[in-house]
């Protein structure tokens, strides 16, 4: 079983409290998930305070020697309570490769930690747009006059909008829609003496530029983000296209790019180890990638560490399948082998792999047809 646990604290700052979540898939091959516990959580939240709680939770479920691995947000308080768990707690003896697997990143966090360090370069252009929507939207009268500007301009009207500023994927949505009611915002100003947020001279073709990469980065999010069909074999295509696309960012012709793309590079290579062993065997288990995949992304990113890499992952899926084989051989249970019932599966799970990346799809034909034919 798999485990995601969630921090939180009051609005006084004053109470703090943790939500374990364990997920497993059923009888019938369907995706289940369960809030085993919420509880409050006394400060300071500490790695010690954190790790006891979630093992003392586990051992209540009689789940502490069912742990595959746990998904905790990036942060130093969850790094040491990964440690307390492997020195002061028995539960690494029955992990799967030795507790190798264990300690996974929330992969859509890693984005957004990405992403907000990226989009600093640009905080005061954005903070104008996000200062125009909370103009226009704080009197009916205004929004009145800019339905009024956007027929003229002529724009299909759209109410503005602006961010949730600790939400990156919010302040893509409000840059976009920005960009599509560009016209009636220019018109706008021109009517209103009282607006002053994007003048004439704003540089609108900066924004552009900026949504035009950020679209790689929301689209993994999106992906990544859902609940009802599984993602593990998604992530590692999905970032090996962020950091791809973020080493473009810094080949770029405009030096903001440049910028937002080092920034961003720095923040990847901080909480994203290249190979990672859990996400790249998710993407190898996947029928559709096999190794494959995960061989033309690592040309890609380093050429020079392929065979090492490949090397490394097949070691780890040895070794946890020798794990499984040894569990498993003296379960009666194991041996009769149940007919799983057929479910449906959502199609934009697989949007990850069938996405217009012509290097990979040329790849992908070059390995089928160098495969030897079925006897």
């Amino acid at each position: 079983m798999s485990f995601t646990s969630d921090l939180w604290t009051n609005k006084g700052r004053d109470r703090g409290f943790m939500a374990i979540t364990c997920h497993y898939i059923d009888d019938g091959w369907r995706l289940r998930k369960r809030i085993i516990t919420f509880v409050p959580l006394p400060s300071p939240h500490t790695g010690k305070h954190i790790a006891e709680a979630f093992y003392d939770r586990l051992v209540m479920w009689n789940l502490d020697k069912k742990a595959f691995c746990l998904v905790l947000d990036n942060a130093s308080s969850n790094d040491a309570c990964i440690n307390e768990l492997f020195e002061s707690t028995p539960i690494v003896d029955d992990l799967p490769v030795g507790g190798k697997l264990f300690h996974q990143r929330c992969g859509c966090h890693i984005l957004n930690l990405i992403v907000h360090d990226g989009l600093d370069v640009l905080e005061k252009e954005i903070d104008k747009i996000r200062e125009t929507m909370k103009y226009i939207r704080h009197f009916q009268s205004r929004i009145e006059k800019f339905k009024l500007v956007c027929s003229q301009a002529p724009v299909p009207y759209k109410r503005p909008a602006w961010d949730v500023r600790t939400r990156w994927n919010s302040t893509y949505t409000m840059l976009q829609l920005a960009l599509e009611l560009k016209l009636a915002i220019i018109r706008y100003g021109n009517i209103d003496k009282s607006y002053k947020y994007c003048p004439e001279n704003f540089p609108w073709n900066a924004i552009q530029v900026v949504v035009g990469h950020l679209k790689v980065f929301y689209d993994a999010t999106m992906k990544l983000n859902g609940t009802k069909y599984p993602t593990l074999n998604l992530f590692f295509s999905e970032f090996s296209e962020v950091y791809l696309n973020i080493r473009r960012m810094s080949r770029s012709d405009y030096t903001f790019i440049v910028e937002m793309g080092h920034d961003m590079l720095v923040k990847f290579n901080k909480y994203w180890t290249m190979g990672n062993s859990l996400l790249a065997i998710g993407c190898v288990l996947d029928p559709r990638c096999k190794m494959h995949v995960f061989e033309y992304y690592m040309k890609e990113m380093s050429p020079g560490d392929v065979d090492r890499f490949i090397a490394n992952l097949k070691n780890c899926m040895k070794e946890l399948l020798k794990g499984y084989v040894q569990a498993n051989a003296n379960d009666p249970s194991e041996k009769q082998a149940r007919k799983p019932k057929r479910q449906k599966t959502s199609t934009s799970a697989f949007t990850g792999i069938t996405d217009t990346r012509a290097g990979l799809k040329d790849f992908m034909k070059d390995k089928k047809g160098s495969e030897p034919p079925k006897s």
